[in-house]
């Protein structure tokens, strides 16, 4: 055998070899990491096609783990969660030992973490009934359930009562619940319509009484007329979006119509008919399919609807359907600019208002319910505000968008309600660094350097209102309204912030805080100018929680003073009139902790009187005396009887009123949030 032959078999061997070899080894590590079919080559298939490096296991038996190794390492982790479980457990039943109220409803607190000077910089709470419970993440509140267990206890009570039902219980036209009903086929929407004649008058209060108005801007008037009106005229032709942007004007100008001046309208009662208009709004939307098939006319109708809805229903359901209609506009993308999406510029401008409406709205809903915005939208959203000008200046074959006006247009007040807005997230987030950085507090001037800003924006915008006109006296009178509210509550936080490793109720429970604070309630007191009447409405939806929360804590803390009448006539007024009312139903948790303050003041109060023999029937001013009838307190009298009388929701709440330990300022001041639109009047 030659040389060659020997060379050609030597080769053939090497090859067998390789190939017995190779058809031992085990999946690659890549390809055993993947879980996928290795064809044992060098490289591989699989990792010459990925570029990655293939290598092999070691050849030989494999080294298995034995039973002895795999159970003392079952057993440690085993041990290890039952460690974490015991201690989970004495967690939860420590906080639970320290703050359960007396009712046997939990107040559970989760772990708070601590700066270097040992100041809890965040928190939040689960307060919790049975299968009940509702959670907040407002600090304000939080830390004033935290520390009175008694008003944990009033919201549980609240949550837990039963509510009576009767054989055929009425539907209420305030009811949220029906938003999400399923479609009914044999309710057509258009049997639902008021006559043509009722429909137009309608329309007229919807466009003088709300587009303008404090509330919002949504629609394009010139076009949307024709679409209600081609809608009115031919109901059966109509699509199914319009329908429900016709009843959603029709109950929204009936919310804004008080009795005496919609019965001539409508030729009867209102409730009737605001039923009628809820429920043919409800069939519209669900018979579209409004989830998987939402359009800009029936999200627009949502928005009207939750506006008006406000008024009469302070439930949590509300702000639930606000965020479902935040959703919903984001799965169509409102929450882009519609110029970058490739649409037109008069597409692009509704667009705008719809979005910036529904975020505006969002975080004043949740005010009602101890929920903070933790997403500021409002900051971070990237699409252009809504041009100042008016529908005339847009149409639907427009080539590009018209100049912003420098005078007021329909859009001036949205707009102005936008900066407030923002301005005062602005300030939030800078407040809620100091509780990440404690000892890093936000100087006055920053502060004062934010709301500068906002004012210079605003006013520019008010130099061309004329006072003469009502809508923009109304712009005038609200934005200097609203600024100096952000001003009130947001100087109450600094002042906090500024002094926070001693903070007493005296530094806030001034005279001066006082007077300021009954200024800026006094014209939710009174009648108010009869240019404005019009628009008297929108204050309904937008209780004055924190300026009367500030009222009520210094009577707690002060129940003496020159100004102490005039701020027990500005609570009862308004209590009486918009923090509690027959006609509204689904009071959030605010409306407890109101509750239990006033009890708390009523109680000082009693003890106060009692507790001075000087103190004279004459020398006792009437207003505070909750009876009003200008004689003084019995010395064996309850100032909190009857008091529950008319208010079913919070009857047999539990308070121990008591108790001498009151949150002080520290606790109040921390959860002032600005109220938005339609808190001026």
């Amino acid at each position: 055998m030659d040389l060659d032959t020997d060379d050609a078999v030597s080769d053939h061997r090497t090859a067998e070899q390789r190939g017995r070899r190779t058809s031992n080894l085990r999946s690659c590590f890549n390809c055993n990491r993947k879980k996928i079919r290795c064809d044992k080559k060098l490289p591989c298939t699989a990792c010459t096609r990925s570029d990655k490096q293939c290598s092999y296991p070691a050849s030989g038996p494999r080294s298995r783990r034995t039973k002895m190794t795999m159970m003392e390492e079952m057993a440690s982790r085993v041990s290890t969660l039952e460690k974490s479980l015991k201690d989970a457990r004495n967690q939860t039943s420590s906080v639970a030992t320290s703050s359960a109220p007396a009712s046997g409803s939990t107040v559970t607190t989760p772990r708070m973490q601590t700066g270097d000077s040992g100041e809890r910089i965040r928190d939040d709470i689960l307060v919790q009934e049975g299968s009940s419970s509702q959670y907040f993440n407002e600090i304000l509140l939080s830390r004033v359930l935290e520390e009175e267990h008694h008003i944990g206890s009033a919201l549980t009570n609240q949550a837990t009562t039963p509510t009576p039902r009767t054989e055929h219980p009425s539907i209420s036209p305030f009811s949220a619940l029906g938003i999400v009903s399923s479609p009914f086929f044999t309710q057509t929407p258009s049997t639902f319509h008021p006559s043509k004649s009722v429909a137009m008058r309608l329309w007229n209060v919807y466009v003088t009484n709300v587009d303008c108005d404090a509330c919002q801007k949504l629609l394009h008037v010139p076009t949307d007329e024709a679409k209600v009106f081609s809608t009115v005229d031919k109901p059966n032709e109509a699509p199914l979006d319009n329908h429900a942007l016709c009843f959603a004007i029709y109950y929204c100008a009936v919310v804004a119509l008080d009795e005496a001046d919609a019965y001539p309208i409508l030729g009867g009662e209102r409730a009737p008919h605001l039923l009628s208009f809820k429920i043919g709004l409800e069939q519209a939307l669900a018979q579209a399919d409004y989830l998987d098939q939402p359009t800009v006319t029936s999200l627009r109708a949502l928005a009207i609807y939750l506006a008006a809805l406000r008024v009469n229903n302070r439930g949590r359901g509300v702000w639930v359907l606000n965020g479902l209609a935040i959703r919903l506009a984001q799965s169509i993308g409102i929450h882009r600019d519609g110029a970058r999406l490739g649409l037109s510029p008069f597409e692009s401008e509704i667009r705008r208002r719809l979005w910036w409406h529904l975020l505006s709205r969002d975080g004043r809903a949740g005010e009602d319910y101890g929920l903070q915005d933790t997403e500021h939208l409002l900051l971070s959203c990237d699409v252009p505000l809504p041009l100042n000008v008016d529908d005339a200046d847009l149409y639907p074959d427009m080539k590009e968008l018209p100049p912003e006006r420098k005078g007021w247009t329909g859009m001036t007040f949205d707009l102005i309600n936008i900066e407030l807005v923002k301005a005062a997230q602005r300030l939030s987030a800078l407040a809620a660094s100091s509780y990440s950085s404690p000892g890093v507090a936000p100087s006055e001037d920053v502060r004062k350097s934010v709301l500068d800003q906002s004012r210079e924006r605003i006013q520019e915008r008010l130099r061309y209102c004329n006072p003469v006109i009502p809508q923009q006296r109304m712009t005038l009178f609200c934005a200097s309204w609203l600024l100096r509210k952000v001003d009130f509550v947001t100087r109450q936080q600094w002042s906090l912030l500024q002094h926070h490793s001693s903070p007493r109720s005296e530094d806030f429970a001034t005279e001066e805080n006082l007077q300021e604070a009954l200024e800026l309630l006094q014209p939710r007191l009174e009648e108010g100018d009869e240019l404005l009447k019009p628009y008297g409405w929108a204050k309904k939806a937008y209780p004055q929680y924190h300026v009367t929360m500030y009222v009520l804590w210094h009577l707690c803390i002060k129940p003496d003073g020159p100004s102490t009448g005039r701020a027990w006539r500005a609570v009862d007024t308004l209590f009486s009139t918009e923090l509690w009312h027959e006609t509204t139903s689904g009071y959030g948790p605010k409306s407890a902790v109101l509750e239990a303050l006033k009890l708390k003041a009523l109680s000082v109060r009693s003890r106060t009187q009692h507790g001075n023999p000087s103190r004279t029937n004459s020398s006792v001013d009437p207003s505070l005396n909750p009876t009003g009838d200008g004689t003084s307190l019995p010395p064996d009298s309850d100032p909190t009887d009857g008091f529950f009388a008319n208010t079913e929701e919070f009857s047999g709440l539990g308070f121990d009123i008591g108790d001498e330990n009151w949150p002080d300022w520290t606790t109040l001041a921390q959860g002032y949030q600005y109220d938005g639109p339609g808190s001026f009047l």
